[in-house]
C-alpha cells in the first residue's frame, strides 16, 4: 500500500509540476535590446514578424505574467525564442523583430514567420516545420525545409541554394541560378524559368511543382494514447490523398488519449530539446483502435 501511495504522489507531482500556465488577460508590450541578433531560432507559438530595415530592436506583445516565461537571451549571436514553462496565452502572442544584421532564421514550430525587407546576401532560411515567408532583393540566399513551406516568390534572388530533405515545399524567384538537392517527397514552384539548374535533383525542380495524388492513402479513425507518466509534446506528419501533407505539433497529459482522423501512413514523433524521434507510423489496421504511442 505504502508503495503505491508512493507512485501516486509522484504521478501528482508531475502533472503539478508540468501544470499550464494561463494568461492573466493584462496585455503588454515589452521592448528588449538585441544588439548583435544574427541569428534566430524559433520555438515559440507566437505571430513574428522581421524587418531588416527595422530598427535593432524586438518587441513582444503578450499577457503580463507570461512575458518573464519567453527566453530571449542572445548568446554568440544566436536567440532561440521559446517558452520557459508550457503557457497558455489568452491570445496570440505578438513578435515584431527589427535585425538589421540577419544571416539565418530556422522556424521549429507550427507558425509562419514573416521576413520583410531581406538584403543581406547569403542569408539562410530554414523551415523544420511551420512555414516562412520572405521579400526583399538579393543576390543569393540559402534555403532549406524538412516538413516545412517557405514562400520566396516575393524574394528576387540570382542565385538560390535549395535543399528539401523532407515532405516540404518552396517557391523560390530566382533568375540566374538555382543549385537544388530535392527529396523524392519534395515540392518546389519556380515563379519563373532561371538560367540555368544544376544539382543532383535538377529535374525535379519542374516534375515536382505539382504534387502527385495518391489514392492508395485513406483517413481512419483513431484514439492516440500517451502511456507515459509524463506531459510530452508530439509532432505529427502526414501525407494526404492530393499529394500533399499535413503537420503540427500538440502536448498530452499522462495518461490522456486524443480522438484524431488521421492518413494511413501518419507519422507521430516525440518532440525535445534535442529534436524528434519517430514513436508510431499509422497503418490501415489501427482504424478505430486504440494506438500506445510508447511501448
Amino acid at each position: 500500500m505504502r508503495k503505491q501511495l508512493i507512485v501516486i504522489a509522484c504521478m501528482l507531482i508531475g502533472v503539478i509540476t508540468n501544470a499550464q500556465i494561463k494568461g492573466n488577460k493584462t496585455i503588454e508590450t515589452r521592448t528588449i535590446d538585441i544588439a548583435g541578433l544574427t541569428n534566430l531560432e524559433m520555438e515559440l507559438y507566437a505571430k513574428v514578424e522581421i524587418d531588416q530595415n527595422g530598427k535593432e530592436e524586438m518587441t513582444i506583445t503578450a499577457d503580463s505574467n507570461l512575458l518573464d516565461l519567453i527566453d530571449t537571451e542572445i548568446v554568440d549571436g544566436k536567440m532561440i525564442l521559446a517558452q520557459t514553462e508550457w503557457i497558455q496565452p489568452s491570445a496570440d502572442v505578438i513578435v515584431k523583430i527589427g535585425m538589421p544584421n540577419l544571416k539565418r532564421v530556422q522556424v521549429g514550430v507550427h507558425e509562419t514567420v514573416i521576413i520583410n525587407n531581406l538584403t543581406n546576401n547569403g542569408a539562410s532560411l530554414t523551415a523544420l516545420i511551420g512555414g516562412i515567408t520572405v521579400n526583399g532583393i538579393v543576390n543569393s540566399v540559402g534555403i532549406g525545409a524538412e516538413n516545412g513551406i517557405i514562400d520566396a516568390s516575393r524574394l528576387e534572388a540570382k542565385e538560390v541554394f535549395l535543399n528539401i530533405w523532407g515532405r516540404g515545399k518552396a517557391t523560390v524567384n530566382v533568375t540566374e541560378v538555382l543549385d537544388n538537392t530535392l527529396s523524392a517527397d519534395a515540392r518546389l514552384v519556380l515563379v519563373n524559368q532561371p538560367k540555368k539548374i544544376k544539382g543532383n535533383s535538377a529535374k525535379k525542380a519542374i516534375s515536382n511543382a505539382d504534387p502527385k495524388k495518391n489514392a492508395a492513402i485513406k483517413y481512419i479513425s483513431v484514439k492516440i494514447k500517451n502511456n507515459s507518466l509524463r506531459r510530452n509534446h508530439f509532432v505529427v506528419v502526414g501525407p494526404k490523398p492530393d499529394g500533399n501533407t499535413f503537420s503540427y505539433g500538440f502536448p498530452m497529459m499522462p495518461g490522456a488519449t486524443k480522438k484524431e482522423r488521421w492518413t494511413t501512413g501518419t507519422k507521430v514523433y516525440k518532440k525535445n530539446k534535442i529534436g524528434r524521434k519517430l514513436l508510431v507510423t499509422l497503418a490501415a489496421t489501427d482504424e478505430d483502435m486504440v494506438v500506445k504511442l510508447f511501448e
